[in-house]
């Protein structure tokens, strides 16, 4: 009996010394460490990401304030036309504070002169709202094509440093290269995810004023139409 618990003793030892030691526990980051691992490239890519946002942002605020269209505005402009009222008219799109106001406003300041000279001013004006709703809208589609291709080189540099360090000190394991490239690819992540955000806002608002462009020409040639209507 002895004999067999001293072997059975034996085949344990021998069993627990060929086992393979218990993985050290996984070493969970937060977004803010996962993100610092980026390296400098992460700086400009967090402050195009902001400079996105914000842009978005402010020019949706301001499209959303000047792109009213109101049904009535048009018809009661015509109204005090029709009436003789010329300052009534003018205050009214004042008082509207859109860009139809504008224009229309612009239409009002060249009655009495031929329709042509009319219409130069509503398009003259019209094109004049647009272009202010499109203002600084140009960075938010730069930021969209630079912020990808800047993580993308972060990424190069980051691989061209690995292999220099693996060159000096001949260390090519798999965890040297893999703990190195990881940490460089966060930049090309985050440099995708600025880009589409990017260019998701820059076409979102490109949709929204290309919308209302098409709601202010109708607009547009409803009061051109009107003011060439004979006065009964």
């Amino acid at each position: 009996m002895g004999i067999l618990l001293q072997a059975a003793t034996t085949v344990l030892d021998t069993a627990n010394s060929i086992m393979p030691a218990a993985a050290p526990p996984v070493k969970e980051l937060s977004v803010l460490e996962l993100l610092m691992k980026g390296g400098v490239i992460m700086i400009p890519l967090i402050l195009f990401l902001a400079i996105a946002i914000f842009f978005i942002i402010e020019r949706y605020l301001f499209f959303r304030q000047r792109s009213g269209i109101h049904d009535n505005l048009v018809r009661d402009v015509l109204d005090k036309l029709y009436a003789g009222n010329i300052q009534g008219a003018d205050a009214l799109c004042t008082a509207d504070k859109s860009a139809l106001g504008n224009v229309l406003q612009s239409g009002i300041s060249q009655l009495g002169k031929p329709i042509d000279h009319i219409e130069k001013a509503l398009e003259i004006q019209s094109n004049i709202e647009l272009n202010e709703m499109e203002k600084r809208m140009s960075w938010i589609s730069m930021i969209s094509g630079v912020a990808p291709r800047l993580g993308f080189i972060g990424t190069i540099l980051g691989v061209i440093l690995i292999f220099y360090n693996i060159s000096q000190s001949a260390d090519i394991s798999i965890g040297t290269i893999s703990a190195g490239l990881y940490q460089k690819m966060i930049t090309s992540a985050t440099g995708l995810i600025v880009g589409v955000v990017s260019f998701m806002g820059y076409h979102f608002l490109l949709t929204l004023i290309d919308n209302y462009s098409m709601k202010l020409q109708k607009q547009i040639f409803e009061f051109v139409k009107g003011i060439q209507k004979p006065v009964k």
